[in-house]
């Protein structure tokens, strides 16, 4: 993978030091097109009334997949994903990039908000600071294009799909939707249309399933409950202070955490045009694929929470349970259990980040979880590896309340294939002997 850095890392700016002497600072590395309006779009889908993480992830997915066809219309260098562009030369690439994301955000967003009257804004005032010229006529009618290819290939997906959640029957193991989860998560079921939704790369939702959860009378069951039962209850006495750190690093929205951190990585790395929309195209495709498959076998399995098996242990069938009638967990989510949400997005992404960086790298990210009370967050963990994300993440989830540690476990185990299925001949380069690709 090529890679450019900026003018401003690779030279730095020179000043006066106290003593004198010239001495270099270096300049961050700054936005490009590609990252800006990554960031821009970014609100419109977290905000998205009545829209998850699964949601969010799938829709950001086609935001960076037309970016992507619309950048390599005009650079070239990598193979189109739904339709290959025809750009005149010296078509406008900020043109063609705003375009492109900004089309596809405002028309999958269905629900007016004011992020997406934001957007609205941000969008005119860019393209107005364009200097009028054919060159900007024709970027602008190649993010058109390379935004309606995605649209098109996606308008049959049943990501509208209205189909009304009711509560099965209450019996052992079956999760039930409460009507208010708590102060940070919504009534009803939570992103319960995308079940239905049908993946980019794969025929059908359960194309990709993983198998069933650990059967209830299993020993396994028992000392996976117990963990959770005695470290992630809303008073633990053996969750320290860095375990609770932990917990409330993980409770920011996946899709925000992670968008957030995987363009400030690019944006690190000094990735130009090309590079910065094929990368975030890999991840963005990494995650709604990873989620749309985690959602999927959510309402497949009806998989119940920590606090509802902890509190009815007695119906289980296992021996080894202890019910607590009044156990509560310190966080708490409003979907089934079986996967982990967080679990399937990190080992998405992480797999992604593999994919596009040639391997494992040392990295740090930032957060604003707020959803334990009185807890403050600490804002970055940085981490010697991608694995140390997946085993934080894992822990987290745990100590939480909110997983059992088998679910965290298969998780992480069943994501990775089903990524490297879904990246496997895309995002190719027009010349493969020249440099590495996704396979």
């Amino acid at each position: 993978m090529r890679l450019r850095l900026l003018t401003g890392v690779l030279l730095g700016a020179i000043v006066l030091g106290a003593t004198g002497l010239a001495r270099k600072v270096l300049a961050a590395p700054a936005h490009n097109a590609v990252t800006l309006w990554n960031e821009r779009t970014q609100p419109v889908l977290a905000t998205w009334t009545g829209r998850g993480n699964a949601a969010q992830a799938y829709t950001g997915s086609l935001v960076q997949i037309a970016v992507y066809d619309a950048v390599v219309a005009i650079r070239g260098g990598y193979r189109s994903f739904y339709a290959a562009v025809e750009a005149p030369d010296g078509a406008n690439l900020d043109a063609a990039i705003a375009t492109a994301a900004y089309r596809v955000a405002r028309t999958r967003v269905n629900v007016a908000t004011p992020a997406r009257d934001t957007l609205d804004n941000q969008y005119a005032a860019y393209i107005a600071a364009i200097p009028d010229s054919q060159s900007k006529d024709d970027g602008i009618a190649v993010g058109e294009a390379a935004a309606a290819a995605t649209l098109a290939a996606r308008a049959g997906d049943n990501f509208y799909n209205t189909a009304a959640y009711t509560n099965p029957p209450p019996d052992p193991g079956v999760w039930q939707a409460t009507s208010v989860a708590n102060d940070y998560a919504t009534a009803g079921a939570n992103d319960y249309a995308m079940a239905f939704t049908i993946p980019i790369t794969a025929r059908a939702p359960g194309a990709r399933r993983l198998r069933p959860s650990i059967p209830m009378d299993r020993k396994k069951y028992a000392r996976s409950l117990h963990e959770v039962q005695e470290t992630g209850r809303k008073t633990s006495a053996v969750r320290t202070a860095e375990m609770t750190d932990s917990v409330q690093f993980w409770t920011e929205s996946g899709f925000t955490l992670w968008t957030r951190n995987t363009r400030d990585i690019v944006i690190a790395r000094g990735l130009d045009e090309l590079e910065s929309s094929r990368a975030l195209a890999v991840l963005g495709l990494a995650g709604g694929e990873g989620m749309l498959a985690c959602w999927d076998a959510k309402y497949q399995y009806m998989t119940w929470r920590p606090f509802q098996a902890i509190q009815r242990a007695d119906e289980d069938g296992n021996d080894d349970t202890v019910p607590e009638a009044d156990w509560a967990p310190l966080v708490r989510a409003n979907h089934p259990e079986y996967p982990a949400g967080h679990g399937c997005y990190g080992a998405a992404m992480v797999t992604g980040l593999r994919k596009v960086f040639g391997g494992d790298f040392a990295v740090t990210l930032t957060s604003t979880g707020n959803q334990v009370p009185g807890h403050p967050v600490v804002p970055t963990r940085s981490y010697a590896s991608l694995d140390e994300i997946v085993d934080d993440t894992a822990n987290a989830r745990v100590w939480g309340g909110l997983h059992f540690r088998t679910t965290m476990d298969a998780s992480a185990r069943w994501i990775p294939q089903l990524v490297r299925d879904a990246l496997k001949g895309r995002f190719k380069r027009t010349r493969d002997d020249d440099h590495r690709d996704c396979r």
